[in-house]
């Protein structure tokens, strides 16, 4: 905007105002961080972003560590909140860093640092890990989304029914959804562990949809109702 009416300012300035800009607002980041530690359960990711790295006259990658709440769907009374932390890495002492001073739900994706985590704090307060059933259920539709996919579309039909009883409890107090889920959704999930062994059972190991089932296996608590998508 500036350049359009001939204000020309240097690369430098604008880059020290945008400096000077967080170096102000990191009180707010660090106070918005410490509520959303303290809350019972947090929703963690990490993403991948390119960084200037000087003398090599190319970028590098980093990565925004986000951790996130949002309960009010389901009855909670905590306001939702997103806080990024910048990290070089996403191996495990960076998850630790972020992570030292939570002690609840951590509900993520697959990834293994998050399991190395919850091992390494279940000596000292501890926290549970629960994990993603939209992650799960991406997989499969990536694969049936672009071809015949009988196997793939039959697990979306089953993780969808799941996704129905949610859709009707959600907004209840939490003991009448973990009810709820006691009396329908248990029998679904424990009834899909086997359906997905007996399918990987079939499959070339190294087929895509394979891939997708032992990330089910793995990744989801298929032993139990609670807790399910949020």
């Amino acid at each position: 905007m500036l350049a359009r009416q001939g204000i020309a300012i240097d690369r430098s300035t604008l880059a020290s105002w945008v400096g000077s800009a967080a170096a102000e607002l990191k009180p707010l980041w660090r106070l918005m961080r410490a509520d959303l530690l303290g809350s019972a359960r947090l929703f963690v990711d990490e993403t991948p972003v390119p960084v200037l790295d000087p003398g090599r006259g190319r970028t590098k990658t980093g990565y925004f560590w986000t951790i996130a709440r949002y309960d009010r769907p389901w009855g909670g009374k905590d306001p939702p909140a997103v806080v990024y932390t910048y990290a070089p890495g996403r191996g495990t002492n960076h998850a630790l860093a972020l992570l030292k001073d939570f002690s609840g739900i951590l509900q993520s994706d697959g990834y293994r640092v998050y399991k190395a985590v919850a091992e390494a704090r279940r000596a000292n307060g501890g926290m549970t890990l629960v994990h993603c059933w939209a992650h799960a259920r991406r997989q499969f539709f990536d694969i049936a989304k672009d071809a015949p996919a009988p196997i793939a579309r039959q697990a979306l039909k089953r993780i969808a029914a799941l996704y129905e009883i949610e859709t009707e409890i959600r907004g209840q107090s939490a003991a009448d959804r973990q009810a709820v889920r006691q009396v329908r959704s248990k029998p679904l999930i424990e009834a899909l562990k086997p359906w997905f062994e007996q399918r990987l059972a079939e499959l070339s190991r190294k087929s895509t949809l394979a891939e997708a089932i032992r990330y089910a296996l793995n990744a989801q608590p298929l032993e139990r109702a609670d807790p399910l998508p949020r």
